[in-house]
């Protein structure tokens, strides 16, 4: 059993306050990645985060969060199958307000004014194209905020390395299966992400970025907060891609096979 005793307390008028003060604001579109427990004990637990979230950017604005498996489904369900992105994501995905991506493996929900043009088209578009998710909201300007966790979690970076065609990227090579608008178990394409370690490494990109001014940051009780463009992530990420790994500085350089 969870005890919350000798932890720092925290309520949803606290993160509220530290969102405001980070910079967060009404209107504002943001990918949110989260630990609980970085936190110490928060008073209403995930959903005191989410309703904070949402308070913070308004009816004009839109919390957007991974609710990825990661390949652990056999069958991805976009109703039922569980996010394995933690707790806040998995309540944002149960809500009857979120709408979620059809993707087998990475798929985001999202609440508030653009949630239904984000989540859409993202099994056409494929896992971490400027078409996804997440690159829509890089494009109309959003941001990414990591509460609690690290650039480890940053998703946005993978967009960068697939821009930059780095060869541990190796996409749309393994069959998946998904539950259709029709409830059908029909097989789709999914992304193999890694066919060997990462090309980059995290630390190389927020060094890059702070050197920049692109990341603020702030504490929420126990847990320390950034906020950051999105497209600050994926164009440092890109850049990195060519300049710290030859592999990716001779592929992005050479021509790319048509799409078909």
């Amino acid at each position: 059993m969870y005890d919350p005793t000798g932890k720092t307390v925290v309520t949803k008028h606290d993160i509220v306050a530290g969102l405001r003060q980070i910079g967060l604001q009404q209107g504002d579109l943001v990918q949110v990645h989260t630990s609980l427990s970085a936190f110490g004990h928060i008073e209403g637990g995930a959903d005191a985060v989410l309703d904070a979230l949402l308070e913070v950017v308004g009816p004009e604005g839109t919390v957007m969060t991974p609710t990825f498996n990661h390949g652990s489904a056999k069958v991805f369900d976009i109703k039922t199958t569980p996010s394995t992105n933690g707790a806040v994501t998995e309540a944002l995905r149960k809500r009857p307000e979120a709408r979620r991506s059809m993707h087998p493996t990475h798929p985001y929900g999202a609440i508030g004014y653009l949630a239904d043009c984000l989540v859409e088209g993202h099994l056409e578009a494929g896992t971490f194209s400027h078409n996804c998710p997440l690159g829509k909201l890089a494009i109309w300007g959003g941001y990414v905020l990591l509460l609690g966790v690290g650039m480890n979690t940053n998703t946005a970076f993978h967009m960068g390395e697939t821009m930059a065609h780095c060869p541990c990227i190796a996409p749309r090579l393994e069959p998946r299966k998904i539950v259709d608008a029709f409830g059908n178990v029909v097989q789709v394409w999914g992304d193999t992400f890694r066919r060997h370690g990462p090309c980059l490494v995290e630390r190389a990109i927020e060094g890059h970025m702070r050197s920049r001014g692109q990341i603020k940051d702030s504490r929420i009780g126990d847990a320390d907060v950034h906020l950051m463009r999105a497209a600050d992530v994926i164009g440092g990420a890109f850049f990195l891609a060519q300049t710290l790994c030859a592999q990716c500085a001779t592929a992005v350089n050479q021509p790319q096979p048509e799409e078909q």
